[in-house]
């Protein structure tokens, strides 16, 4: 604190009847600019994703567990946070009931995802090689069976396909279910949205439309499996107004998918743009390989860098020095290059270390960073009371208890020399200075 000297002090107390406004003081700030980073890296929730399959079939064959080991491996080397799951229930299409061996084998894949450090888009089907799929109300009293795993492990889930109708899940070659009247698929995605929080995702804009309920739209995406095919994503989009939606809606809805054949849409120059357009977060590295080849290796690591969100920071100003216990403002600025927001809210913290550890939350929805626009972050709190130099971290951990401290569930930014892989924090590179 700076104490005026005795002499100006009285001079002040001498003058009566002056009205003495107190000047404010000049808190000297200094800010950091930051670097970009062009690494490809494994995010939570976004990117190629690792494609599996497994059968649960009447003569109990089929059944391929996840490996932890595997899908860790390709988290670190090649960039892939998200797994693809799909599970086919063969010999329940004629058994209204799923044993609770084949649950317990499902709850597995949960137990070696969360070991790997990854999430799920998960899918559940009766067949990957006809028509042949389950009545309505089977499929209602089976998904109601897997609900308890479902909302069990949903901080493991970026998404759960619709699936269930038709060859595949994808709702179209089915013998149960018709389009001439939608309120059995209707109840198929009522018991979806009761069976898990986790975010819900369906074949086309029409399924959406028709039967998702508004106040559960938030929750509801769509996985584009023709992605770039003929015209209208083969289907996908048959109305004329079924693209301008899509471009509307997917700021705020997770979209993901992949590519299923070569058109004159489906070169690098077309998809660097849909991608953009339609905020895609997620897509099959794997398939239709003639697509993804025609992309070129430029346009296939863009999309690797790009696919669902990358924050980067901008710059950080803080303060040059405070004293103990007093006020702190930080300002942050960060800015999305990828093709779409988070589709998940986190809490984001500012992680003081040093003489004492101090976490102060920042008042932010992930979800509103939009691609290409600048947000600026405020955090006003009180210094630390100890005096000394505290570097400061930008913290984004998943909002699940059980994964908030699991460095490969965090956000770590594109910028060189900041990610620390021990802690799942972002070094700012700047420091708090108290005294």
């Amino acid at each position: 604190m700076r104490i005026l000297p005795a002499v100006a002090a009285a001079a002040v107390l001498l003058v009566p009847g002056t009205a003495c406004a107190a000047t404010p003081k000049t808190i000297k700030t200094t800010t950091r600019t930051y670097a970009v980073s062009s690494d490809d890296f494994a995010n939570p929730g976004r990117g190629f994703f690792s494609w599996t399959e497994t059968h649960l079939r009447a003569d109990g064959s089929g059944w391929v567990p996840l490996d932890a080991g595997e899908l860790a491996t390709a988290r670190t080397s090649q960039s892939r946070s998200v797994v693809y799951r799909i599970v086919y229930l063969e010999k329940y299409r004629d058994l209204d009931a799923i044993s609770g061996a084949d649950l317990a084998l499902i709850a597995a894949d949960f137990a070696a995802a969360r070991q790997a450090g990854v999430k799920l888009v998960l899918r559940f089907a009766y067949s990957a090689d006809d028509d042949r799929d389950a009545p309505v109300a089977r499929v209602v009293r089976q998904i109601g069976q897997l609900s308890p795993i479902l909302t069990t492990n949903a901080d493991l889930i970026t998404a759960v396909q619709a699936g269930f109708v038709g060859r595949w899940g994808e709702w179209y070659y089915t013998t149960n279910f018709t389009t001439s009247d939608w309120s059995d698929r209707g109840q198929v995605i009522t018991a979806l949205l009761a069976a898990t929080p986790a975010l819900i995702q369906v074949r086309t804009p029409e399924i959406r439309k028709r039967l998702v309920p508004a106040a559960s739209a938030a929750r509801v995406g769509i996985h584009d499996d023709c992605f770039l095919a003929g015209t209208d994503d083969y289907g996908t989009f048959p109305a004329a107004t079924d693209f301008a939606w899509m471009a509307a809606q997917s700021p705020s809805m997770l979209v993901g998918g992949e590519t299923c054949d070569p058109s004159a849409r489906s070169g690098w120059a077309s998809a660097a743009t849909e991608l953009a357009a339609y905020h895609w977060t997620y897509l099959n590295p794997s398939f239709n390989t003639d697509v993804l080849d025609s992309w070129g290796a430029a346009g296939r690591a863009e999309a690797s860098r790009r696919l669902g969100y990358r924050l980067r920071l901008v710059s950080a100003t803080l303060p040059a020095s405070v004293t103990p216990g007093g006020p702190v403002t930080v300002r942050l600025t960060i800015t999305n290059e990828g093709y779409a927001a988070p589709a998940q809210n986190r809490p984001v913290r500012l992680v003081l270390s040093g003489p004492a550890t101090q976490a102060v939350p920042v008042a932010a929805d992930v979800r509103t960073w939009s691609p290409s626009r600048p947000v600026t972050l405020t955090a006003t709190f009180t210094a630390p009371r100890k005096a000394g130099a505290y570097p400061i971290a930008l913290s984004l951990p998943d909002p699940s208890a059980r994964l908030a401290s699991t460095p490969a569930y965090a956000i770590r930014l594109a910028n060189p020399g900041t990610w620390n892989a021990s802690t799942g924090t972002n070094a700012l590179g700047v420091t708090l200075t108290v005294r």
